[in-house]
C-alpha cells in the first residue's frame, strides 16, 4: 500500500495541505495577536492623553477661578512648565486634581510620575500590581518617545504598560503610565490557538479521506487495466484491455498499452512462425544429408563415390544457405531494416539481368523462359531488393511449372505506373490459399503439384513492393497456372 500511487497521492496531498494550513494558521495567529496588541496600545495611549487633557483642564480651571495655589498674575505670561513644573507645584496640583475629580477611581490603572521618578498619583488597581518605577528607563524618554512593555505581576498574570511622556514646547512635564491586564486577551489568543491546533489535523484527516476517495475514483480505470493485463498470457496476446473513455492521460495510457500489445503479438507470432518455418525448411535437407552420409559410411567407397556424395552435400548446403538467407531477409524486413542506396532503375533491364541466372535452371527442368519488355519502365528503388523480388517470383514460377512448361516475364508502363508480370503454366493455386498466400511463413501444403513450400519468398516480395510504395497481386485458376503482378510508381525526373 505504501508504494501505491493512490497512497502516495493521498500522502502528498495531506502533507502539503497540512503545511499550507499550518502556514496559514501561523500567519493568522500572528496577525490577530499583533492587531490586538496594536489596538491595546492605541487604547492605552488614548487614555494617557485623556489624563493629560483632564489634568491640564483642571489647572486652567483653577487659573480662571483664581485659586490661591496659582497666582493669576503669572498666568498671562508663563506656561504650565514655568508655573507648575518649574516652581515645584506639580505634586500639589496632582493631589488637588485627584481629590476633587476622583478621576483615578474610575479610569483604568493609571499612574502619574514626575520627571525625577516620583509617583505623584496612582489608581488603586495600579498600586495592587506593584509595578516598580524604572528611573533609568524614564530618563531615556525625555525626547517624548512612548514605550510599550509587558510585566508578569504577583498572581502570574501579564500586564501591558504604556509609558507616555508629557511634553510642552520641548520641556518634559511628567509621565503618565496606563496599564491593562492581558488575561482576557491571552485567553482569547489561547482559544484561537487551540482551535487552530485542533482544526489543522482534523481538516488534514478529512481532506485526506476525500483525497483518498478521489484518487481511488480517478485510478479505478488503472486498477481495471492492471487486472485485465494480469489475465493475459502468451496464449492470450490477442486480447486487449478496455480503454477508459476519460479523454485524459489514462485513455492515452490504455491506447499506448494496446499498441504495445499489438507489437508483442506480432513479435511472438513472428517468432513462432520463424521457428516453424526454419524447422520445416531445414528438416528435409538435413535429413537428406544425414541419410547420404550414413549410407556413405556403411562401407568403403571409391574416390568417385565420395566425390559424388560431397557434391550432393554441397548442393544441399547451398539450398540451406538460400533458405537461411530468405529467413534472415524476412526477419530484417519485419525489423524495418532498409537499404539506403536508392537509385533510378529500368525495370526491363533489371529483369533481363536477373533472368540470365535462371535460364540454366529453367532449361534443366525443360521450362521455357520468355521475356517481354516492349517499352522502358523507369522506377526508383533499391537495386538489391528489387532483384530479390524478381528472383523470388522467377524461382517460384519455375518451381511450380511442369516439364515442357513456360514462364513468361513481362514489363509494361501505363501512365504513371510501371508493371512487372510473371506467369507460369503450372496447375494453379488452391482457392483457399489465395487470401493468405503473401503471409510470411504461410505453409502451402496443398499445392496441386504436390510440392510443399513455405511462403517465405512471397511474404518478402509483398514487403519489398510495399517498401517501394507499390503492390503485388496474384490471379490463378485451377489448371491454368498463376500470374503475379507487381505495380510500382514510375520515376520520371
Amino acid at each position: 500500500m505504501i508504494r501505491s500511487v493512490r497512497f502516495s497521492l493521498t500522502l502528498w496531498y495531506g502533507v502539503i495541505l497540512i503545511l499550507i494550513l499550518s502556514l496559514f494558521a501561523g500567519v493568522l495567529y500572528t496577525n490577530v495577536r499583533a492587531n490586538l496588541f496594536r489596538d491595546i496600545d492605541r487604547l492605552l495611549v488614548s487614555e494617557a492623553d485623556g489624563i493629560e487633557d483632564t489634568l491640564t483642564s483642571f489647572w486652567k480651571a483653577e487659573l480662571e477661578t483664581g485659586s490661591p495655589a496659582v497666582p493669576l498674575r503669572k498666568a498671562a505670561h508663563q506656561s504650565f512648565y514655568e508655573i507648575v513644573v518649574g516652581s515645584g507645584k506639580l505634586h500639589g496640583l496632582v493631589d488637588r486634581w485627584v481629590e476633587m475629580t476622583e478621576e483615578l477611581d474610575t479610569v483604568r490603572p493609571v499612574r502619574i510620575i514626575s520627571r525625577d521618578g516620583e509617583v505623584l498619583a496612582s489608581s488603586p488597581s495600579f498600586s495592587r500590581w506593584e509595578i516598580p518605577v524604572d528611573v533609568q528607563r524614564l530618563g531615556t524618554l525625555g525626547t517624548g518617545k512612548t514605550t510599550y512593555e509587558s510585566y508578569r505581576v504577583f498572581d502570574g498574570r501579564r500586564v501591558h504598560l504604556v509609558t507616555r511622556p508629557i511634553l510642552e514646547q520641548g520641556h518634559l512635564l511628567y509621565f503618565v503610565q496606563v496599564a491593562i491586564s492581558l488575561f482576557q486577551t491571552e485567553a482569547s489568543l489561547d482559544r484561537l490557538k487551540a482551535w487552530l491546533l485542533w482544526l489543522i489535523p482534523l481538516t488534514g484527516i478529512l481532506t485526506s479521506l476525500v483525497g483518498w476517495f478521489l484518487a481511488s475514483l480517478a485510478l479505478r480505470p488503472v486498477g481495471k487495466m492492471i487486472h485485465e493485463a494480469r489475465q493475459m498470457s502468451e496464449s492470450r496476446l490477442h486480447e486487449r484491455i478496455q480503454i477508459p473513455k476519460t479523454g485524459d492521460e489514462l485513455q492515452e495510457l490504455g491506447t499506448t498499452f494496446n499498441e504495445m500489445l499489438d507489437r508483442f503479438e506480432r513479435g511472438f507470432r513472428r517468432l513462432r512462425q520463424f521457428s516453424a518455418a526454419a524447422s520445416h525448411e531445414l528438416r528435409t535437407p538435413l535429413t537428406v544429408m544425414k541419410g547420404e552420409m550414413e549410407l556413405a559410411l556403411r562401407k568403403a567407397r571409391t574416390e568417385e563415390e565420395y566425390e559424388r556424395v560431397l557434391r550432393n552435400q554441397l548442393n544441399v548446403v547451398n539450398d540451406m544457405v538460400h533458405i537461411v538467407e530468405q529467413l534472415l531477409a524476412v526477419a530484417h524486413a519485419e525489423d524495418g531494416e532498409l537499404a539506403a542506396n536508392w537509385e533510378a532503375l529500368e525495370l526491363g533491364a533489371l529483369v533481363r539481368s536477373v533472368s540470365r541466372s535462371y535460364e540454366l535452371i529453367a532449361s534443366r527442368k525443360g521450362v521455357l523462359l520468355r521475356l517481354f519488355a516492349p517499352v522502358p519502365a523507369p522506377v526508383r528503388g533499391e537495386k538489391s531488393l528489387l532483384e530479390h523480388l524478381i528472383a523470388n517470383l522467377l524461382e517460384n514460377a519455375i518451381k511450380h511449372s511442369p516439364s515442357e512448361g513456360q514462364v513468361t516475364i513481362e514489363t509494361a508502363r501505363h501512365g504513371e505506373q510501371c508493371f512487372l508480370v510473371v506467369k507460369d503454366t503450372g496447375k494453379g493455386i488452391v482457392v483457399e490459399d489465395l487470401p493468405v498466400l503473401f503471409e510470411k511463413f504461410f505453409s502451402r501444403q496443398r499445392s496441386p503439384e504436390g510440392i510443399s513450400s513455405t511462403g517465405i519468398g512471397l511474404g518478402l516480395c509483398r514487403w519489398i513492393a510495399e517498401v517501394h510504395k507499390g503492390t503485388i497481386e496474384v490471379t490463378s485458376a485451377p489448371g491454368q497456372g498463376a500470374a503475379f503482378t507487381v505495380s510500382l510508381p514510375g520515376f520520371f525526373p
